[in-house]
């Protein structure tokens, strides 16, 4: 007889072999971190509409690249978000499930959002992330991410640590996504940069007719620069 435990939980978002993942498309986790209710309620729940101006934190990162994003937006925003960032998995709050009305659910609920929840323990500070990377966020810099950055980029580290358990894995220190000018989702589909409209494949679209790179490293930065 011998002691077995659980090495890793093999999740979509966190997929590091090669063999089972799209070589020319970045695997991001997204974590996102929202309000549960309007004003802090805990009896009412926040619709589309009453939190549409209401910050929303992502954070994402690519396991395999190490590569972790942070981005501060609103709820009416997020479409176009998550049509950029095409996020293999996406983890929120296990608290929201009390919410079914909450607006959040009726974006994801939109393109089939693979979804999975975690109960996270009290938010981690920047300082805090550092056993996971490979470097320090500067001092300087720290305060510079917003509080719901911190909560999403938080929630994110937690949920890696807990399926890859045990691993030395040092993520690249957090890059901010600034707001700048970006294709909306409805833009994307319509201009078919990324996916045809009819089949929703790669084949026949704009991606698909320019990428001409030699490596899979470029094949993913040419489809970032195209999202942007």
């Amino acid at each position: 007889m011998h002691d077995r435990r659980v090495s890793r939980i093999i999740t979509p978002g966190t997929l590091i072999d090669e063999n089972f993942m799209d070589p020319f498309t970045n695997n991001y986790v997204l974590a996102i971190h929202v309000e549960y209710s309007v004003q802090g309620s805990s009896q009412q729940p926040a619709s589309l509409s009453q939190v549409a101006s209401l910050p929303v934190g992502l954070a994402w990162m690519d396991l395999s690249t190490g590569q972790f994003f942070t981005q501060s937006t609103d709820l009416s925003a997020l479409p176009s978000f998550l049509a950029r960032i095409g996020p293999r998995e996406i983890v929120l709050d296990e608290d929201l499930q009390a919410f079914k009305d909450h607006g959040i659910f009726t974006v994801l609920a939109e393109d089939r959002h693979l979804i999975t929840y975690i109960n996270p323990a009290d938010v981690q500070t920047v300082s805090e992330w550092s056993p996971m990377l490979e470097s320090p966020v500067p001092t300087r810099l720290e305060n510079e991410f917003t509080p719901e950055e911190v909560a999403a980029g938080s929630s994110l580290l937690q949920y890696v640590k807990t399926r890859i358990q045990g691993s030395n894995m040092k993520l690249q220190p957090p890059t901010r996504q600034l707001d700048m000018m970006g294709i909306d989702r409805n833009t994307m589909r319509a201009l078919e940069i990324k996916k045809t409209m009819r089949e929703d494949m790669v084949t026949g679209s704009l991606l698909h007719t320019v990428r001409r790179t030699v490596t899979k490293g470029g094949a993913r930065l040419l489809d970032n620069w195209l999202s942007e």
